[in-house]
């Protein structure tokens, strides 16, 4: 099936490793020109060594995308790059070490804040974008209620995105601009979060992977075939849904 991805302008927060760099193997491998940017330069050189290899248009730059002055910079310089955007996928997240209030406060910076900063600065690009989408990357969390305690904070900023990416859909539909976003279950790959779950604590790590009806946790590969679907012309009747990989985790009629 060709997804129409080819010359595509594609930007993606947190490319170097994981989710993010999933996705953008399959963008390069469709023919599309990327932007990424991520907290370590090392993994992020490396990856645009890998798809700037393969023919591709690739920049990124390491910067910490709560800094809200150099992430703007960052993105301008992203679309002059690659002069223009057609796609913005917002996948940047992390593992909160505070507690307490503060890690309400810093869970509310990474995990909903700069996606809104990001997006806001990306949507007048998108205007302009020939076939303009949209794709958060959200999580099962943002609709459990009985979830591990490290996940409280997390679950509901990602709630807070889902309703933002489901706004963004009737918002901006006026300009051509789709929005959808996609919910993972547990995800495990190498330096993950869940990686990491596995060597400190195994019984936790099997019990997550149990609650799939496939009895085990999902590929970062998984994730990106349905995100990149989602941001290609193929899915061009489709905005303001949620789609699931998350190996039937959730036990509940879909509407």
């Amino acid at each position: 099936m060709d997804l129409g991805l080819k010359g595509k302008r594609a930007i993606v927060t947190g490319g170097s490793k994981g989710i993010g760099k999933a996705i953008l193997n399959k963008l390069v491998a469709e023919g599309a020109s990327v932007a990424t940017c991520s907290r370590g330069a090392a993994a992020l050189n490396d990856a645009l060594g890998e798809w700037r290899s393969q023919g591709a248009q690739a920049y990124g730059e390491a910067i910490d995308v709560t800094d809200a002055e150099a992430y703007e910079n960052w993105l301008k310089r992203s679309a002059e790059q690659l002069g223009g955007v057609d796609i913005f996928i917002s996948n940047v997240s992390t593992r909160i070490q505070s507690q307490g209030e503060q890690r309400w406060l810093d869970t509310f910076e990474v995990d909903f804040m700069q996606h809104v900063r990001a997006t806001e600065l990306a949507i007048p690009y998108l205007k302009q974008g020939n076939s303009p989408a949209l794709v958060f990357i959200s999580t099962i969390a943002s609709v459990m209620a009985n979830i591990v305690p490290m996940e409280r904070e997390y679950g509901a900023m990602k709630a807070a995105l889902n309703a933002y990416a489901s706004q963004l859909a009737h918002r901006l539909a006026e300009d051509g601009i789709r929005s959808n976003y996609v919910t993972p279950g547990p995800i495990n790959f190498e330096g993950g979060f869940w990686s990491n779950v596995q060597k400190a604590d195994p019984t936790l790590f099997e019990r997550a992977s149990q609650i799939s009806a496939l009895q085990r946790h999902g590929t970062p590969e998984e994730v990106a075939n349905a995100v990149v679907f989602l941001a290609s012309p193929a899915a061009s009747y489709i905005t303001g849904a949620n789609l699931r990989v998350d190996g039937g985790a959730l036990k509940n009629t879909h509407y």
